[in-house]
């Protein structure tokens, strides 16, 4: 307990001990006299109205210890006046333990002076009254007392005062460390970098960390005292389950699923759920850790990916000159027949030589794959660049009856890279298209500054869509959902824009619609001396 509180409850007890011996003395005057009776002043009861006054209005502890030791020894003085007996000598006694009491020596080492002057006074004052009811003895028995219970009030003060000191002391060390540990716990959790949140029983927020504010998106205010959707949800049964888990004593460790930011997007956490106990050990609280492995996910998916080009370079290296030879030979033969208007089976010669066509096209796409290609740090006007696409497809665009639109944003971006490459991504995305409209449809390109180091193409059609299981597999080689495609288009479309530096992402919905977005560096906002 700290030693001013300590003071002020021993002030509050020794004030109301006066007033109750001020009552007692008053009640034992009237009902109970005897020979030496004293009368209580006016004076007296008006400083016991003083001390409950000053204590109302806080006066500091010091003084008002001070006074009721001065009221104590006072009161007890004038009894000794008024009434002159030997015995009432032994009050005095009382406000020095009443000072040992105070657990400092200094009170006790300043009355006893005092008392023993007082005591000194009133034998030389009184002598006759005593010398006829009290022998030398019993004086010498009663100052003897007195003294004896003054020093062991001044020892008790002076052990216990030590006494307070070393515990103090300890004290201050116990909250130094405590407050310490404590910080340290603060600071962890305030400078974490995974986001972390305390739930109570009921799933409702107790804190979050800043980790998980700038994670999900919710501000702390927004959090406290509620229950806020974390989950996608088709994954909020799950997320119940493991609530009912962690309620039940258990621990989850690391494990990965889906969560949701305020704005309703998806990012993969990897979660780690314990319970929380008190000291009783009684369950008070959840603790959620988040860490946030969406580019760990990524990374991986970029790493299998690699290794599925790779495998196909593999096979494009070991098959693609093999195959070639032999099909050199049969297109010659299959050329010559078809040059023979008269023979019998040219429907049939034909159509071989369309697949031939066919299998030409995926042994060149297969080559593609086997090698880089060469990089040349040519630059080039990307506008002018989609500007010569959209003049290629217009016929067939107008023929099918699609729509074309444009909104050019980055007239004097210059991209540095393979102009024909370029040309090729945006070719495989239009066609692509272009094969998405049953009928009619219209088609929008744009482009825009992203930042200061990234510019935009933005491919938006309104024709069938794809679903969410089709959009994580069409960078994959060899997936397609078209009879006649290969499955490397949009394979080669993807390490031809992360060659350049760049990156591509789709967004479709199902008989809505598909945006393709192509992210490109440039080098800078100018046109190019030289048009290519």
């Amino acid at each position: 307990m700290d030693k001013s509180l300590l003071l002020i409850k021993r002030n509050n007890l020794f004030i109301d001990l006066f007033a109750i011996g001020l009552l007692l003395h008053t009640i034992s005057s009237l009902f109970f006299p005897y020979k030496f009776t004293t009368t209580i002043p006016f004076i007296v009861i008006l400083y016991c109205g003083l001390l409950f006054f000053l204590r109302r209005i806080k006066i500091n502890n010091e003084m008002l210890q001070i006074l009721i030791l001065t009221g104590l020894n006072g009161y007890i003085l004038y009894i000794n006046i008024d009434s002159p007996y030997y015995i009432h000598i032994l009050l005095f006694v009382y406000p020095l333990f009443v000072a040992s009491l105070y657990h400092s020596i200094i009170p006790s080492l300043i009355l006893l002076p005092i008392t023993l002057i007082e005591v000194i006074f009133l034998f030389n004052t009184y002598f006759n009254r005593f010398e006829g009811s009290i022998e030398f003895a019993d004086i010498y028995v009663v100052l003897f007392l007195m003294v004896l219970m003054s020093v062991t009030a001044i020892i008790h003060s002076h052990f216990i005062e030590k006494s307070w000191t070393e515990m103090e002391q300890q004290q201050i060390t116990l909250e130094r460390a405590l407050d310490s540990r404590d910080g340290y716990l603060q600071m962890f959790f305030e400078n974490a970098k995974d986001g972390i949140a305390v739930f109570d029983l009921d799933a409702r927020i107790i804190e979050v960390n800043p980790a998980f504010e700038l994670l999900y998106g919710w501000s702390r205010q927004e959090c406290i005292g509620k229950q806020i959707p974390l989950v996608p949800p088709e994954n909020a049964e799950a997320a119940r389950e493991r609530i009912k888990k962690v309620l039940k004593g258990e621990s989850l460790y690391s494990f990965e699923t889906k969560d949701m930011k305020r704005n309703g997007t998806f990012f993969d956490a990897q979660l780690t759920l314990s319970p929380i106990y008190d000291k009783s050990g009684e369950m008070v609280a959840m603790s959620v850790i988040t860490r946030d492995i969406s580019f760990r996910k990524e990374a991986e998916k970029l790493i299998v990916q690699s290794e599925k080009l790779k495998l196909a370079g593999e096979i494009a290296a070991g098959v693609a000159h093999e195959i070639r030879n032999p099909m050199t030979v049969i297109s010659g033969f299959i050329q010559m027949m078809n040059a023979d208007d008269q023979h019998p089976y040219q429907t049939y010669t034909k159509l071989i030589e369309s697949e031939l066509e066919r299998i030409n096209l995926i042994i060149s796409e297969f080559l593609i794959l086997a090698k880089p290609h060469v990089r040349t740090t040519k630059e080039f006007n990307l506008e002018k660049t989609i500007q010569d696409i959209v003049v290629l497809y217009s016929p067939e665009l107008n023929l099918r009856g699609i729509v074309l639109t444009q909104s050019k944003s980055v007239p004097n971006a210059v991209v540095v890279g393979e102009q024909n490459q370029i040309k090729q991504v945006l070719i495989n995305i239009i066609k692509n298209a272009i094969e998405a409209f049953k009928k009619e449809g219209s088609l929008h390109i744009s482009t825009e500054y992203e930042n200061e180091d990234f510019v935009s193409i933005h491919i938006e059609d309104n024709g069938k869509g794809m679903t969410q299981e089709v959009i994580n597999q069409i960078f994959e080689p060899f997936f397609t959902t078209k009879t006649t495609g290969t499955g490397l288009g949009m394979m080669i479309t993807q390490k031809i824009i992360q060659e350049h530096g760049g990156k591509i992402s789709i967004n479709s919905r199902l008989n809505k619609g598909t945006v393709v977005s192509i992210f490109l560096p440039y080098k800078e906002r100018r046109k190019p001396a030289i048009s290519n």
